[in-house]
């Protein structure tokens, strides 16, 4: 099979890559659940505090879609509902009954997956709460459950920093992996594009079945599904749809249509040089990354970061990890500017030009922290950012146009393919101190809200 070889890109040399060792976080005594997780979807509860839910019961639903639920991932009685702005529901808290109890759906074994109907599908991953790990593209929302895509995509070859190896998952547990697969052909009557690394000799994925198989190799971002699809099935207009699907979901879907009942597990990693324990931790959906890191010694002034250290969101120990992510991170905070830090050889500064000596040393001896290492400046077009985005797109001239809100230059310069962690390393690099990310996600919605 060929391989698509990527030469674009970076990978982050950082301490504190975790260990291939699994660990078990034990049962937490309370779970959070944020609706904000599931962009696309406008909350309406179906819960009142003092209420108790089973695993699995609705807790809300979606305005825009009624009939697509995001359950509890686990039972027990509603403590607290936080409420913001104009009553926006920013939090859901469930303590924890000792006794798990679960709402109850069809379940089937791997030969019958194939009679369900694509409409009996979508009905249970609807009721089920699973159906938001579906998400499509343009814009990274939800999946629209009216519209089939033309494409599925799900990469088995993250490449961000400290994400999960997926062979050393799969080594763990490979239940559902088929079933999942099979469902989202039978659902999308669409191609499943699944996504390897050139090297991987994992079985369950060389193996499945119902998929289109590709192998990719390459620095990151060579693991993004959004580089996946670039190469594979592009995104030519907004009307143009295409599902992504993360791995372990695709294992989740599987499970819940094999066991009946709502899969509450995952697998993460916690990685970086600010904890003691990197390692791999099999945890329970809606946990504390407090919970997440209990018993593992965590530096005085480390920044935690649920998701890797390019796109994930900084929280605190009392914040649930996200619902899409899979990565714990620590790092330590900036120390504050460095005295004419501009002047010095640079010998334990990371730097992925030639800026600094570090970089004749493969930047080993380095540490990174959360300094910017200088101010915001105007834009400076040196190459930088293109070096490090393997996309057919011009990035310097797409942020202009963004800037400047011209949608038809945006739809130009390829806005519809785009998505803001494809641009993460562009930020890490760029000279200017842009934050080319987040530009990247407010002309989306600009483009989402006027085009």
């Amino acid at each position: 099979m060929d391989v698509i070889r990527l030469k674009k890109g970076h990978d982050l040399a950082l301490a504190g890559k975790p260990e291939q060792r699994l660990v078990n976080a034990g049962q937490p005594a309370r779970l959070k659940i944020r609706p904000g997780d599931f962009t696309g979807i406008k909350p309406k509860l179906t819960v009142k505090e003092g209420e108790h839910v089973k695993t699995g019961s609705p807790l809300f639903y979606s305005k825009n879609c009624p009939d697509m639920f995001v359950t509890a991932p686990g039972a027990g009685r509603i403590v607290n509902i936080g409420l913001g702005e104009r009553r926006s529901v920013e939090e859901i808290v469930i303590d924890l009954d000792k006794t798990e109890s679960f709402e109850e759906f069809e379940r089937c074994d791997e030969r019958s997956v194939a009679s369900l109907s694509s409409g009996r599908i979508k009905e249970q991953l609807l009721l089920s709460g699973l159906w938001p790990v579906i998400r499509q593209r343009p814009f990274s929302r939800v999946a629209d459950p009216d519209r089939l895509p033309k494409a599925v995509f799900i990469s088995a070859m993250p490449t961000a920093p400290f994400s999960p190896d997926t062979d050393f998952l799969l080594y763990h547990d490979a239940t559902g992996l088929q079933t999942g697969l099979s469902i989202l052909k039978k659902l999308a009557g669409s191609p499943v594009h699944l996504v390897t690394a050139k090297n991987s000799s994992s079985a369950p994925l060389l193996q499945a079945k119902d998929v289109v198989l590709h192998h990719f190799a390459g620095p990151h971002p060579a693991g993004n599904v959004g580089i996946h699809i670039h190469h594979i099935a592009p995104i030519r207009n907004r009307d143009d749809v295409v599902w992504y699907v993360a791995l372990q979901d695709v294992m989740r879907i599987g499970r819940l249509f094999l066991k009946g009942k709502y899969p509450v597990d995952k697998i993460v990693t916690v990685g970086g040089e600010s904890v003691d324990q990197r390692h791999y931790v099999k945890i329970r959906q809606g946990m504390t990354i407090g919970d997440i890191l209990w018993g593992n010694k965590v530096g005085k002034n480390a920044r935690l970061i649920s998701g890797d250290v390019l796109t994930g969101v900084q929280r605190s120990a009392d914040d649930p990890l996200g619902f899409y992510h899979e990565t714990v991170s620590a790092i330590p905070e900036s120390a504050g500017r460095e005295f004419v830090g501009w002047f010095r050889p640079g010998l334990r500064k990371y730097s992925v030009t030639n800026l600094f000596l570090s970089r004749l040393l493969n930047n080993r001896g380095t540490r990174v922290d959360t300094g910017m290492h200088g101010s915001p400046r105007v834009i400076i077009p040196f190459g930088n950012i293109e070096s490090v985005l393997p996309m057919n797109i011009l990035p310097t001239f797409l942020v202009k146009m963004i800037l400047a809100e011209d949608i038809d230059e945006m739809e130009k310069l390829g806005i519809y393919e785009c998505d803001p962690e494809d641009f993460a390393l562009c930020s890490f690099v760029d000279a200017s101190k842009m934050e080319i990310s987040e530009i990247i996600r407010e002309g989306l919605e600009y483009v989402e809200k006027n085009g």
